[in-house]
């Protein structure tokens, strides 16, 4: 899922680490980092965000840490004011809505979140879904069904557990037999 994720928003990844590095080798550098940190810290992924967005975050901060250890190792020159630039000036910023690949990998995701979800317990299927889906408090989920905060926490504790596992577990499979 990260690797298919990372192929399909390349050009977007490499947009914004461009945005940031305005060197093409540079920015597909920054791009290549960052999935590599996306796959070592993938269990560390909370589910707070939206998977993309948690992507273009590890991006954007390996955009920037290249940059900070190029620019260490050799003194950046500003664009001349009075050179021609053919790219629109409107065309420098990021688009704020998604484009179809992001929305089509972002709907892909939520259906492969949600086959995994279904072979979940119904009790860990529940603690999930009512706190990422229904926006629930663990107070108040908690309180709704019933039992103890720190039990409810628990359930939602090991439902993103068994859900990082079996997604480690898909994620790794393509990659390794595409020799990745």
């Amino acid at each position: 899922m990260v690797h298919e994720l990372f192929l399909t928003c390349r050009t977007r990844f490499i947009a914004l680490a461009y945005s940031i590095l305005r060197n093409q080798e540079d920015a597909e550098d920054a791009v290549q980092n960052a999935m590599i940190s996306a796959l070592r810290h993938l269990q560390k992924f909370e589910g707070r965000s939206a998977f993309t967005t948690w992507c273009t975050r590890i991006v954007y901060n390996a955009a920037l840490m290249l940059r900070r250890k190029r620019k260490s190792s050799r003194t950046e020159s500003f664009p001349d004011a009075t050179e021609n630039d053919d790219v629109p000036w409107a065309d420098k910023f990021p688009a704020t809505q998604p484009d179809p690949e992001m929305a089509c990998a972002q709907t892909e995701t939520l259906r492969a979140i949600d086959r995994l979800l279904q072979k979940m317990s119904p009790v860990l299927r529940q603690a999930f879904t009512m706190t990422y889906y229904g926006e629930m408090t663990c107070e108040e989920a908690g309180a709704a069904l019933g039992v103890p905060t720190r039990t409810f926490k628990s359930r939602v504790f090991r439902a993103k557990q068994l859900l990082m596992r079996h997604a480690q577990r898909r994620l790794m499979a393509p990659m390794l037999s595409t020799g990745a």
